[in-house]
């Protein structure tokens, strides 16, 4: 499992044109190739660097082998107190009929995690830079009307939208969320996160977010009475995931398991009651993998059976 750092100009790169994402890769590896675990897939999107996925629901079975329970530090940084910002990729999202709930159901998502007892599922973990925290502040979002790449994008391609909304001043604390108005093509995942490196060597971690309006893979249906869509209540969930594992394990020197597993991906698809982030808003999240309460007995289950999830 590496995640590698990326120098990148501006050009776009697309790949997997079907908007089919709970189905399995065109190309898949093989479930027995040593970079594969549940719930994480590793491998070249896009012709890029490799970077983690989240896995969609009828993907786990098929790609899970077993691995040590424990997550450990690399040896690198993590996110002390991370930032956010929202780039909504596409004309379409102009369109308050194809945006629907999902700008502002995601602004009051990331105004409400700052502070939350979800964000301090997070911060019994540290880096070479200090220890998480439950500080998460918003940046607000920014609608980029140009063209959507019809499929997944490659890293560099992400990387390098995030970049060009920047102006190359990324911030390096942040994690900079794309999505698009496309979905991903007939890939077996919901999300995926990395990170690289502007044209002039500033450092990024990026989000790819696709459309995942409707897939059955990707929806955590959402019974809590939240009144949330069905598209609003798949991205958020997919969101948490990415990036609480972006806060421990921003550029790969974070936490994971033996088997690359980060701790969204440890407690993928698992959930135990509606989530009430610090502004009071509520949601369907899953849980998010903590060693300290897999050690003490006191964790909720993951679809392994391994106590460790909690959920704030």
């Amino acid at each position: 499992m590496k995640k590698l750092p990326l120098l990148i100009g501006v050009t776009f790169i697309a790949a997997c044109a079907s908007p089919d994402v709970s189905s399995t890769s065109s190309s898949p590896l093989s479930p027995t190739d040593p970079t594969l675990d549940r719930g994480v897939i590793v491998g070249e999107i896009g012709g890029a660097a490799p970077q983690h996925v989240f896995a969609a629901k009828d993907q786990l079975n098929a790609l899970a082998r077993p691995s040590r329970v424990l997550m450990t530090s690399h040896g690198g940084t993590i996110l002390v107190a991370n930032k956010t910002k929202a780039i909504f990729w596409g004309s379409q999202w102009n369109t308050a009929s194809f945006a629907g709930d999902k700008i502002t159901g995601l602004d009051s998502f990331f105004g409400g995690f700052g502070g939350s007892g979800y964000a301090g599922t997070n911060t019994e973990y540290t880096g070479t830079n200090g220890k998480v925290t439950t500080s998460s502040t918003y940046l607000g979002h920014v609608i980029d009307a140009a063209a959507a790449p019809s499929g997944a994008p490659s890293v560099s391609a992400a990387v390098a939208e995030a970049c060009k909304m920047t102006s190359n001043a990324p911030d390096p604390n942040a994690l900079y969320l794309l999505y698009t108005a496309t979905g991903a093509g007939n890939v077996g995942y919901c999300a995926w996160h990395s990170y690289g490196n502007c044209s002039n060597g500033a450092a990024v971690q990026v989000a790819y977010m696709p459309n995942i309006d409707g897939i059955a893979g990707c929806d955590p249906v959402d019974t809590y009475g939240t009144g949330h869509s069905q598209g609003l209540a798949a991205v958020a969930n997919v969101t948490a995931h990415e990036l609480s594992e972006t806060i421990t394990d921003p550029r790969n020197g974070g936490w994971y398991d033996s088997g690359g597993n980060e701790n969204g991906d440890k407690c993928a698809w698992s959930f135990t009651h509606v989530v009430t982030l610090s502004n009071n808003s509520k949601w369907k999240l899953q849980q998010e993998w903590s060693n300290a309460a897999y050690n003490a007995g006191t964790g909720n289950p993951n679809r392994s059976g391994q106590k460790g999830c909690l959920q704030g």
